[in-house]
C-alpha cells in the first residue's frame, strides 16, 4: 500500500482501455480518497511542487500520484539518453553514454538522501512505450544493456502495473540485448516463473544493516534484499549489486564487512559496483543523516573539506575518505566474491588512476552496474552467467 495526499488522473486515461485497466488495477494500492482530474490548473500545481531531500522533513504521507496515458512532451524522459561522457567535463566524473527506459517518475520509498521529491508520475500506456523500442534499438545496435528504470523502483508497482513482465518477455527474444531492473525491493515473486531467457539482469542497490533500516526508509532490509537476490538467482536471472550510496556510519567497516559476508554466502553477483554517498554539500549532511550516526573521522574530514568540495558532484566526502572506503570494499569483494567483478560508479579521473589498475579496468574500458555493454557478452566480465550456475556444475554452488 502506497499512501498519498492526492491522486490526479489525466482525462484521456478514461478513453483508452489499456490505460484504464492499468489504472483500475493500481488504484486500490494507493491509499488516498482525494482523486482529481489532471486539468491545466492541476498540472501547474503539480509542476510547482518542489523537490526536497526526504531526510530534511518528517517523511510524511504527502506524495502526489499523477496517472497519465502518453505525454509527447515527456517522450525524451521516457527514453532518456544518458550523456555519460559529457559528465567528465561537466561534473569531473567518469560515466558511459546509454539510453535509459523510464515509464514512472518518482519513488514509493523515502531514502533520506533522495531528492526525487513528492510526485510519483505513472505513464499508463505501456503498450505504446514498448512499440517504440524496436526503432530505438536500431538507432544504437551496439548498446546491450537497458536500465529499467533510473527514475523509480519498479518492482513495488508490480504486478498491477504490468510493465516489467512484458519487458522481460520482449528482451528474452533478443540475441544481444539485456534488460536491467534496478531495485531496493524484496518484491520479486512476480518475476520468478517468467520466461526471461537469461536476458534480464536484476540489480539491487544494497546497503548495510543500519543504513537499510534507518537511512533507506521504507525499503527492504539488507537481509530481505539479499534473500530476494538469492531467489532471483535460483530462477536463473543474472544478479548484481550496486553498493550505493555507501554511508560511513559508526563502525562502517564492521557494517559493510557483515553485508559482504551475508551477500557472498548466498549469492554470486557478476558485478559489484561502488558509489559513496554524495550529490550535496556538507551543510546538508547533518540535516539528512544525524551526526551521531556517522563515523566521527569521516564526518570531521567532510567538515574540514566543506569549502573545497562545495558544488562538486562527489561532495561532501573528500577524496581520501572515498578512496579508503572503496579500497576496503574492493578488498571484501576480492576476498569473498569469487568471480564477481568490482567496479566504481561515477569515479573521478583521480580515483580511476588510483584504483583502475587494481580493478583491471580503465576509465575508457570498464564494466559497471548499468553500462551499455556491461553484460555477459563483454570480455571484461569474469563471472559465469546466472544460467550456467543455475544449471549446475562447478559454479552452481555458493562457496
Amino acid at each position: 500500500m502506497m499512501p498519498a495526499k492526492t491522486i490526479y488522473v489525466a482525462p484521456e486515461v478514461q478513453d483508452l482501455p489499456n490505460c484504464l485497466r492499468r489504472f483500475e488495477r493500481m488504484r486500490p494500492f494507493v491509499q488516498c480518497d482525494d482523486v482529481r482530474e489532471l486539468d491545466e490548473d492541476a498540472r501547474r500545481e503539480v509542476d510547482a511542487i518542489g523537490q526536497r531531500r526526504h531526510g530534511k522533513d518528517d517523511f510524511g504521507d504527502d506524495a502526489v500520484f499523477v496517472f497519465t496515458a502518453w505525454e509527447p512532451d515527456w517522450e525524451g524522459r521516457y527514453f532518456n539518453f544518458r550523456a555519460g561522457r559529457a559528465k567528465l567535463a561537466r561534473e569531473a566524473i567518469v560515466c558511459q553514454d546509454a539510453l535509459e527506459l523510464n515509464p514512472i517518475f518518482g519513488c514509493p520509498f523515502r531514502c533520506a538522501y533522495c531528492g526525487f521529491g513528492r510526485v510519483v508520475r505513472v505513464m499508463l500506456d505501456v503498450e505504446q512505450f514498448m512499440d517504440r523500442l524496436p526503432g530505438l534499438f536500431e538507432q544504437d545496435p551496439d548498446q546491450q544493456l537497458y536500465k529499467f528504470s533510473n527514475m523509480t523502483d519498479l518492482p513495488p508497482f508490480e504486478p498491477e502495473y504490468d510493465a516489467v513482465l512484458p519487458m522481460v518477455r520482449l528482451f528474452a527474444r533478443e540475441e544481444s540485448r539485456y534488460l536491467m531492473l534496478f531495485t531496493k525491493s524484496k518484491d520479486v515473486d512476480f518475476l520468478l516463473d517468467a520466461e526471461h531467457g537469461g536476458h534480464t539482469i536484476v540489480s539491487w542497490s544494497l546497503s548495510g544493516r543500519t543504513v537499510s533500516r534507518d537511512v533507506d526508509r521504507g525499503t527492504a532490509t539488507m537481509e530481505e534484499r539479499i534473500e530476494a537476490m538469492r531467489r532471483c538467482q535460483e530462477a536463473g536471472y543474472h544478479v548484481r549489486a550496486r553498493i550505493s550510496p555507501i554511508v560511513p556510519v559508526v563502525n562502517w567497516r564492521d557494517e559493510y564487512r557483515e553485508m559482504f559476508e551475508c551477500l557472498f554466502a548466498q549469492v554470486r553477483p557478476d558485478v559489484v559496483t561502488l558509489e559513496m554517498l554524495g550529490w550535496f554539500d556538507f551543510e546538508d549532511l547533518p540535516q539528512i543523516i544525524s551526526q551521531e550516526r556517522l563515523d566521527p573521522e569521516c564526518y570531521r574530514a567532510a567538515e574540514g573539506a566543506a569549502d573545497d568540495m562545495r558544488g562538486k558532484r562527489k561532495s561532501p566526502f573528500p577524496f581520501e575518505v572515498r578512496r579508503q572506503v572503496y579500497e576496503f570494499c574492493i578488498e571484501q569483494v576480492e576476498k569473498l566474491g569469487g568471480l564477481a567483478r568490482a567496479s566504481i560508479c561515477h569515479g573521478t579521473p583521480r580515483m580511476w588512476e588510483e584504483l583502475g589498475p587494481r580493478l583491471g579496468m580503465t576509465p575508457e574500458n570498464f564494466v559497471c552496474n548499468c553500462g551499455p555493454t556491461s553484460t555477459e557478452l563483454n570480455p571484461l566480465m569474469t563471472a559465469a552467467p546466472a544460467r550456467a550456475r543455475s544449471a549446475g556444475g562447478d559454479d552452481a554452488s555458493v562457496r
